[in-house]
């Protein structure tokens, strides 16, 4: 009797064991039968140079619906997979060089356990059929590239239900190659210009003992990339306005003395000098402190340095200059006593040079 109820036993067992094995096999095939396969994989190494370890972007398309709880990314044999999980830090915060229309994958974490061989597994929410999900792996020390330099490297992305069952999936490619940087080289020569405008003349017209005449027609312009600056002087042939016919030189030593900082020149009182005003469009100089103090104008009326036949400091430029402007205003006065005559002049001289 005993073996009767065993027998039994033994056939519902059996009994139970087969339906388990045919509902196991009948849920295969009903998972196999249904998994899709991804309509865009995409995955980018920001490295692709050999043995270089390396960040990364993911990106899919899903094509059938289902409840996604994880991501299967299987990466090319010969690529140095981090068993690591915390190594498999992500983000989507940085979209840069994502594919257009792509959107943040939503709930993708690091693995909750280690990857094994080259599969690493990141959790992940349900994704929309039809909407490409982006996300990057954001640690070098997550992968590595293969050591030779080969072409058609294949891996997988797969997404799966917790089961896990797959869901869809998808074949990527990529490539690997001895050195992906360039590097870009260039030169630049030294270089300086020097441009006068307004001609040669600088007509102060005729003088009288009621104002102060001024005229500032002339200018030039400088543009250097000496890196350590340049400078500009000036001289001239009388150390003031001179008549020939006259035998007279308005001064320019009295006005006010050679070496001395700049002043204004008074209405009645005699004295000729220069003023120096500049401006640049760009560089490293510091325009504001360029002109020299003997000389600076400043924005006030009829004030300059004195000059002779020695050149002169006018400015001097710390760095680079691009379309630097100098102004040169000149001024004279006379008294009463000063010599009638139509032949005053004077020859001034500007140079400028670079320090490279």
């Amino acid at each position: 009797m005993t073996e009767i109820k065993n027998l039994k036993a033994w056939r519902i067992a059996l009994i139970a064991s087969s339906l388990l094995l045919v509902f196991q096999l009948f849920t295969f095939l009903v998972h196999k039968a249904s998994a899709g396969t991804l309509t865009n994989t995409f995955v980018r190494f920001d490295r692709m140079q050999t043995s270089t370890a390396t960040t990364g972007t993911i990106c899919a398309k899903p094509a059938s619906a289902g409840t996604v709880a994880q991501v299967s990314v299987s990466f090319p044999t010969g690529y140095t997979v981090s068993t690591t999980a915390a190594n498999w830090a992500v983000s989507t915060v940085t979209t840069t060089g994502w594919p257009a229309g792509s959107s943040a994958w939503p709930g993708i974490t690091v693995p909750g356990s280690a990857p094994v061989g080259q599969v690493v597994i990141f959790p992940s929410s349900t994704l929309t059929v039809g909407t490409l999900y982006c996300f990057n792996w954001t640690n070098t020390a997550a992968l590595t590239t293969s050591a030779s330099a080969t072409n058609s490297n294949t891996g997988t992305i797969t997404t799966q239900t917790s089961v896990p069952a797959t869901i869809d999936t998808g074949t990527f490619s990529t490539a690997t190659v001895s050195s992906d940087q360039v590097t870009v080289t260039a030169s630049i020569n030294p270089s300086f210009s020097m441009s006068f405008a307004g001609g040669t003349t600088d007509a102060l017209g005729t003088l009288t003992t009621a104002a102060v005449a001024s005229s500032s027609t002339v200018t030039f312009t400088v543009n250097t990339n000496a890196k350590n600056g340049w400078m500009a002087w000036v001289k001239d042939a009388n150390t003031g306005l001179n008549s020939s016919s006259a035998s007279y030189t308005i001064p320019s030593t009295n006005s006010p003395g050679l070496g001395s900082a700049s002043a204004a020149l008074v209405a009645g009182t005699e004295g000729y000098n220069v003023g120096i005003a500049y401006a640049q469009t760009s560089g490293s100089c510091t325009a504001g402190s360029a002109v020299n103090a003997n000389f600076d104008k400043a924005g006030a009326s009829n004030k300059g340095g004195s000059f002779d036949p020695t050149l002169r400091t006018i400015l001097t430029c710390g760095g680079t200059t691009n379309t630097g402007v100098v102004t040169p205003t000149n001024f004279a006065a006379i008294n009463g006593a000063t010599a009638a005559a139509t032949d005053y002049t004077d020859t001034q001289t500007y140079v400028a040079a670079g320090i490279f």
